[in-house]
């Protein structure tokens, strides 16, 4: 006798037909089977049939993680027989395609005497070991034992495998739908978890689920998914694209990606990125979308704050007239903004280079740009200049230029960055105030001859009364009032008007006893002096003797230009004292007849007439308006 007979390898037996206990303990086994939801259930189903149909002992074994085959579910046996018998196997894991193998006698086979003795000991003689099979592969084994010699009919190999079939197709259903749990479980916990939104809806678009985060961000119970609208929660300017995009999706059963806002739990409109996949089950049928929303508020934001940052910065550019460039010393790469070309202007379309920067650089100036990669120290410097540059126009550009040499990691130069700026109208501002310092230097110096060649004649002969200081004084104030008017025009002109005015004031002469007449004429520096000291002389004369020293009498002042570009102009007293030619010619009467004539090249006619003085000018108009400032008073 064979020691062990697998099926297959031995000859057939007459089998006879299935019995009808058979066929409903094979029914009983499949009802129990597909109503159980545990292994504990399946085991317990099957072996029920087992020992009703094989034997009334019985167990069933499976390897465990380790690949040891270990008892799951038993009737009949010692807690010994197993202890000593678990991981005893023909079949190690993954096996393919086992056979069932019957043993007839132990005692004939080969196995080791401790298995013999074990299994005698336990009153077991014949046995057969059936193996249990998922996807071809031996995954455990269930056995039936028999306290005789046992003969295996055909019939029961037959009803062996069937159920061994269906044990092997219920664990393994019962393998994979826990699998499915566990992977359910786990895209459960990975989607509460997840630092995104992670939302599943159904074929209408409805709400079917909403991870922690998303629920937290709407405020949304799990409870209320099913009632929640979340198309109510977008910005009315963004609900329409949004809503099309959606329902374009379901419809066509494609993907999607689509932004928007929507209002929070705490009524803030948030920018969210939704990306969005169709779902569908093994037979094809359309389930819904599953998708993630991200929320890209701060980097809208933070872009919003950059492109504000770089509009003021270019702006600030613009308003300094500066450009910016960046210069690669390794590979000698320029970069320049828009900014500068216009600084040098040049088109945008020229590539730029080195070269080309020189070629815009003054001749006498390129010194101040030129430099050696040697002289530059390590680490980060700061390098500034001034030099002219030459615009394809012709004009002629003063630019100041800063820049920043930085380091590698060797401490080696490698770039230069830089602004330029235009500092032409500083230039001409400096070059203007140089020339007013040095007009006003001749000028101070011209004033100081006027003023001692008045004080030469006031005191001349020692006359120091106070009287003829009173005369200085007032000379010296006459001066100032000049000053003053040029001093508000840069030294360039004066007003006429404001001149008369001003003199006759400072001496207090009442404005409703003066009429003033004329045309708006300007005055160049030097004849402004030189009328300011005659006006003066009138006044003071018409206050000590003329018409302002009653409470009747005033002065009419008038000028006119003729045809021939002459200014004649008037002073005229009335209702004043008679009078009458001085008996003595003084300083102040000389000044008033000569001043002008001498330094304008006027004619100067003074007329005594008895009902008052009458002082008239005629001087060409250009000799007062642009002549040089040499003034002195003899």
């Amino acid at each position: 006798m064979d020691k062990k007979i697998e099926v297959g390898a031995t000859p057939p037996v007459t089998s006879g037909e299935m019995r009808t206990d058979e066929l409903a303990a094979l029914y009983s086994l499949t009802d129990s089977l597909y109503r159980a939801n545990t292994q504990v259930e399946i085991l317990d189903a099957a072996l029920n049939t087992i020992t009703a149909v094989l034997g009334t002992r019985a167990s069933i074994l499976l390897f465990d993680d380790a690949g040891v085959m270990r008892f799951k579910a038993w009737r009949g046996l010692s807690d010994h027989y197993r202890t000593k018998l678990e991981g005893h196997s023909p079949w190690q894991p993954g096996f393919a395609d086992p056979q069932p193998i019957l043993v007839e006698d132990i005692a004939s086979t080969d196995e080791p005497q401790w298995v013999k003795a074990a299994i005698k000991s336990e009153g077991i003689c014949g046995l057969a070991f059936i193996p249990l099979v998922s996807r071809r592969k031996v995954i455990g084994k269930f056995m039936t034992y028999y306290p005789e010699p046992h003969q295996f009919q055909s019939s029961e190999i037959d009803l062996a495998l069937t159920i061994a079939r269906q044990l092997g197709f219920s664990l393994e259903r019962l393998r994979a739908d826990e699998e499915l749990r566990e992977s359910e479980e786990r895209f459960r916990l990975m989607s509460e978890q997840a630092p995104v939104m992670i939302w599943m809806s159904d074929a209408n678009g409805g709400c079917l689920h909403l991870n922690r985060m998303l629920r937290a961000f709407w405020g949304v119970e799990n409870t209320e998914l099913r009632d929640f609208d979340w198309q109510r929660t977008l910005h009315p300017d963004d609900s329409g694209a949004v809503e099309r995009a959606v329902m374009g999706a379901i419809t066509g059963r494609k993907g999607l990606s689509v932004e928007g806002r929507y209002r929070n739990s705490e009524g803030v409109y948030r920018m969210l990125r939704t990306t969005a996949h169709p779902r569908f089950s093994s037979s094809g049928e359309f389930l819904g979308m599953v998708g993630v929303n991200i929320d890209l508020t701060e980097r809208y934001e933070s872009e919003a704050a950059l492109r504000e940052s770089e509009e003021r910065l270019r702006v600030a550019l613009a308003a300094g007239r500066m450009g910016t460039w960046r210069y690669d010393l390794t590979t000698e790469q320029q970069s320049w903004d828009e900014r500068q070309y216009e600084l040098f202007g040049l088109p945008p379309s020229e590539p730029p280079s080195r070269d080309l920067f020189l070629s815009v650089v003054h001749p006498d100036d390129l010194s101040f740009v030129q430099f050696d990669l040697d002289d530059l120290p390590d680490g980060e410097s700061f390098l500034d200049s001034e030099f002219r540059i030459i615009r394809p126009d012709g004009a002629t550009r003063w630019i100041m230029a800063h820049a920043l040499a930085r380091s590698g990691a060797d401490g080696k130069p490698v770039e230069l960055i830089g602004v330029n700026f235009d500092i032409t109208d500083q230039k001409e501002n400096e070059e203007g105030l140089r020339l007013l310092l040095a007009e006003l230097n001749h000028r101070v110096k011209n004033t100081l001859a006027v003023v001692q060649g008045l004080a030469f004649q006031t005191f001349k002969d020692g006359q120091a009364t106070i009287e003829a200081r009173k005369a200085f004084e007032g000379r010296l104030i006459a001066l100032a009032t000049a000053h003053n008017l040029l001093t508000q025009s840069n030294w360039e002109n004066a007003s006429l008007e404001s001149l008369a005015m001003d003199v006759l004031d400072s001496q207090g002469v009442d404005k409703g006893r003066l009429a003033i007449h004329g045309p708006q004429v300007s005055l160049s520096s030097k004849a402004a002096l030189a009328l300011v000291l005659v006006l003066h002389e009138l006044g003071t004369n018409a206050l000590k003797y003329g018409a302002l020293s009653n409470d009747s009498g005033g002065i009419d002042i008038r000028w006119h230009i003729d045809s021939a570009r002459i200014l004649r102009f008037m002073w005229r007293e009335y209702g004043g004292p008679r009078v009458s030619p001085p008996k003595r010619i003084g300083f102040g009467s000389r000044l008033i007849e000569h001043a002008v004539e001498r330094d304008l090249d006027a004619n100067v006619m003074l007329d005594f007439a008895s009902g008052g003085v009458v002082y008239t000018i005629e001087v060409p108009l250009h000799k007062l308006m642009d002549l040089p400032y040499e003034h002195t008073c003899r």
